[in-house]
């Protein structure tokens, strides 16, 4: 029974983490350098590429990897990308530059010698994965190549992976130009600002630096959620807006794959702070993820950090006050059934146990250290956990 407790509250904490996810681009690429220096001397070609993190805290990109299908870079343990910072994979000796990952000599690359740090100019295809081998972003150009799969290499403590390649149209952002090849001689093709999602060319490039002109269409000072009496209340406020269309509410069950959910009209062009609200009255059970999207009036548009909000669900029990200075804790049923109550510290060790045979009962725990406790009440029909914090 004390095993069956501590599986339990392995279980128990494991739900209660919050889950906020990055976002992590490809930024900018060099397809097509200047010169012959893009076919020879592999891998020490003049070709690179870069990686923005738009989100407001750091991410770790150990094992992560990114491949065009002929060859695959996996970042070592211990690669961190800050928030709103930027990492580049290139040759320091082909490119000049010095990059946060040298293809040539890390031993992270995988597959033919030949093939390492080229990017076929007319038609190509760039994924990064995460550890897991989610797409995290991916990037085409011309018609694509579109291999069947391509296996990494292990590296350190990171594992091989066998990908295969999404089909086209599903996943992939098209960065060729409108009026221009993407192999256009020395032009780097980026995003035109950091994290956006049009693409375009830059010339020489902005190596490690950000792309274009940097003014976002709105700054976003928060955005948040909160579950209350069975709906999530989701806020956010800006400092300033401009150009701005509309905003579109996206929900997730995985963080991944999101659907809309509502639409915003904004109010286009602002210097003051505006507030806005919308109610999600049908949750996901459990827990589910939530994402803002702004679209300008000409249709460009970016996303806000993905939240997670943990649907907390209704129970016939009340339990209070909590926390407690006393110890001593009020517990209200409305069930009319025999309840019984176990008090589980945090190393899963039983520390009280009762029956509950009445409407009302008093928990006394102050004999108890200050700390995290777990509640588990039992009734014939369900079983509730909750944290009592003293």
């Amino acid at each position: 029974m004390e095993k069956k407790f501590k599986n339990l509250l392995f279980a128990f904490i494991l739900c209660s983490v919050t889950v906020v996810k990055a976002q992590v681009y490809i930024n900018e690429i060099m397809i097509n350098p200047s010169g012959t220096n893009d076919g020879s001397n592999m891998p020490n070609t003049a070709e690179w590429i870069e990686f923005y993190n738009g989100g407001s805290s750091s991410v770790d990109m150990s094992c992560w990897f990114f491949t065009d299908g002929d060859f695959a870079v996996t970042f070592p343990s211990g690669t961190i990308i800050a928030a709103h910072g930027y990492l580049t994979v290139a040759s320091a000796t082909g490119s000049g530059f010095s990059p946060n990952i040298n293809w040539a000599t890390c031993g992270c690359t995988s597959g033919p010698n030949s093939e390492v740090g080229i990017f076929t100019n007319g038609s190509e295809q760039v994924i990064l994965y995460n550890s897991s081998g989610t797409i995290i972003d991916a990037i085409i150009w011309g018609v694509g190549q579109l291999p069947g799969s391509m296996n990494t290499s292990a590296l350190g403590a990171c594992t091989a992976k066998s990908v295969t390649f999404p089909s086209v149209g599903i996943t992939y952002e098209n960065i060729d130009p409108t009026t221009s090849t993407t192999g256009e001689d020395g032009v780097s093709r980026a995003r035109s600002y950091d994290g956006s999602s049009t693409w375009q060319g830059v010339g020489a490039g902005t190596f490690a630096a950000s792309n274009g002109i940097n003014s976002l269409p709105i700054e976003l000072i928060n955005f948040s959620g909160n579950y209350s009496n069975g709906t999530v209340v989701l806020n956010w406020q800006t400092a300033s807006e401009l150009n701005n269309n509309f905003y579109t509410i996206e929900r997730s069950s995985n963080g991944e794959n999101f659907k809309i959910i509502n639409t915003v009209k904004s109010n286009g062009n602002s210097s003051s702070v505006m507030s806005y609200q919308i109610i999600d009255t049908e949750p996901l059970q459990e827990i589910a993820y939530y994402r803002l999207k702004q679209t300008d009036f000409d249709g460009q548009f970016t996303y806000s950090e993905t939240i997670s909000i943990e649907h907390t669900k209704e129970t016939a029990f009340e339990i209070y006050p909590n926390p407690s200075n006393d110890g001593v804790y009020q517990i209200k049923s409305s069930f009319n059934e025999v309840l019984s109550y176990k008090v589980i510290n945090y190393s899963g060790e039983l520390v009280a146990t009762d029956l509950i045979n009445s409407n009302s009962l008093a928990i006394n725990i102050s004999h108890l250290n200050k700390g995290l406790y777990f509640l588990f009440i039992t009734s014939p029909s369900q079983q509730i956990f909750t944290k009592l914090i003293l």
